[in-house]
């Protein structure tokens, strides 16, 4: 029985659960709940974030939302240890978009005088080994614009850095995989529930046996290698994009990014059927990942 929820309410869903055509979904419970491991090994600190912003483009927006919660992994990548979830709100200055009160539940009087606290939220970044996000390319180009002196950190995609397909998932939103890989759902589309149904997915196992943390750790520690289709004609962007090649409006060049050991194979794809015999290439650590 899960003691966060009420014993009728738990009555009533384990006979659904013992039924075929049912399968029930519990609502996530506080973090300090969850069952951890006892640690084995080197211990280190990731920082667990999520932002809600005013539009896409770091640049023209603001960040109106900023969670962080600190988690302790061992030397197997499993989380041992996790902290508060410490979340702040920050007024804009203007009225917020529709589509932002629609998705997050926010309006302009929650946030009105409100403002995040930057030496907390930096000392919380800096105190960490890495930095972890569900769609670590939106979240650190904000973080970073705000925040310059973690720039360099490594930083950890649970939305990119795992094969969910590989592992038998079906979609890859955060409310998707919380509820196949855990059971729970997330009844709120905060910055703050956001962070905690991660660190939630994080500390769940796969069918591999090993942790969705310690998952994603062993593949994005490894480098990559961007390579960008150089001489690539026009009338092969069908090609490309099919392969998995994405468009950068800047330099105007398709590109992709791909395991440093495949990049002799892709090579000769490009040779073969994009035209593309010296195509630019760059490596990547985790250092330099889901930066533009």
């Amino acid at each position: 029985m899960h003691d966060w929820l009420s014993p009728d309410a738990e009555r009533a869903a384990a006979i659904l659960d013992a039924h075929p055509d049912y399968k029930v979904l519990r609502s996530l419970p506080p973090l300090d709940l969850l069952s951890l491991p006892k640690p084995e090994g080197k211990l280190r600190t990731a920082a667990i974030l999520d932002v809600e912003t005013t539009s896409l483009d770091p640049a023209a927006g603001h960040i109106v939302e900023l969670a962080i919660c600190h988690v302790t992994f061992d030397g197997r990548g499993r989380i041992v240890a996790i902290g508060p979830v410490h979340d702040w709100l920050e007024d804009p200055g203007y009225s917020l978009p529709s589509e932002i009160v629609r998705l997050t539940g926010l309006c302009d009087a929650d946030l009105a005088g409100r403002r995040i606290d930057d030496a907390a939220a930096l000392r919380l970044l800096s105190d960490a080994d890495l930095i972890v996000a569900h769609n670590a390319a939106f979240d650190a180009a904000w973080v970073e614009r705000r925040y310059p002196a973690i720039a360099g950190k490594p930083w950890c995609c649970s939305l990119n850095d795992i094969d969910w397909r590989g592992h038998g998932c079906e979609g890859r939103q955060l409310g998707v995989l919380l509820a196949e890989t855990t059971g729970f759902f997330n009844p709120r589309h905060r910055a703050d529930s956001d962070v905690a149904a991660l660190v939630a997915l994080l500390a769940s196992t796969l069918q591999s046996g090993r942790t969705v943390c310690s998952e994603m750790l062993l593949s994005a520690q490894h480098p990559t290698m961007r390579i960008t289709a150089d001489g690539a004609q026009f009338e092969v962007k069908d090609r490309l994009k099919a392969r998995g090649y994405r468009w950068d409006a800047k330099i105007r060049r398709w590109w992709t990014e791909i395991p440093a050991r495949a990049f002799d194979e892709e090579r000769a794809w490009l040779a073969e059927h994009a035209a593309c015999h010296a195509p630019a290439t760059r490596s990547i650590t985790w250092h330099q990942r889901y930066r533009s």
